[in-house]
């Protein structure tokens, strides 16, 4: 089961601009060559036809206004001429646009590419330069640093004595009444140590 790959919108794009492309191709040069192939019988017929008017116009006229018709004949032909070969000329252009964008431009290399490249070469690079060193390397590991001794250890007083010796090894407040001379009153919730009355009417 092969994976899918999803085209992007540009890719989309690049197909729908294809298909159109190859649907107006065909009409559009059959028009470019339908122009071409009027245009030029067009012009000439137009000559013709105007030539002996032109030579009635020059006998009925005088020289100068049978002058300025020829020559305005002429420009009128030098420029339908010349628009013809400039709309060729559009067309071909826009032909040409048409198929530069249908075939988008592939990629040459990516940043990323070359990257990986040069960072595989300098390391290859690397590693044979530390195999021909050899082992001169490995006897120059130890530095000559020696650190300080440690300071002397300072020494600690003697605890005080104690008279009696708390095997458990009690609170501080419990060790003080380990100390007192006579055992203390049991007490209960009954019968407690101090009696604390609480009157607000005092």
């Amino acid at each position: 089961m092969g994976l899918r790959k999803k085209k992007s919108i540009l890719d989309q794009a690049g197909d729908t601009v294809n298909g159109y492309v190859e649907q107006v191709k065909p009409q559009f040069e059959a028009a470019v060559a339908t122009a071409r192939d009027k245009a030029g019988p067009a012009l000439a017929d137009a000559k013709a036809k105007a030539a002996p008017y032109l030579a009635d116009a020059r006998d009925k006229a005088g020289p100068a206004i049978a002058a300025g018709a020829a020559v305005a004949a002429e420009k009128i032909a030098e420029g339908a001429a010349y628009a013809a070969e400039k709309a060729a000329a559009g067309a071909e252009a826009a032909a040409d646009k048409v198929s530069e964008v249908a075939e988008p431009k592939k990629k040459k290399g990516g940043k990323l590419k070359k990257l990986v490249l040069f960072t595989g070469i300098a390391a290859a690079a690397a590693f044979i330069a530390s195999r021909l060193r050899g082992g001169k390397e490995s006897q120059n590991w130890q530095s000559s640093y020696s650190p300080t001794p440690a300071p002397a250890p300072v020494p600690t007083p003697p605890p005080a004595a104690r008279t009696e010796d708390d095997e458990a090894g009690a609170s501080p407040g419990e060790a003080i009444a380990d100390q007192a001379e006579s055992p203390h009153p049991v007490t209960t919730p009954d019968d407690p140590a101090d009696v604390v009355e609480v009157d607000e009417k005092k």
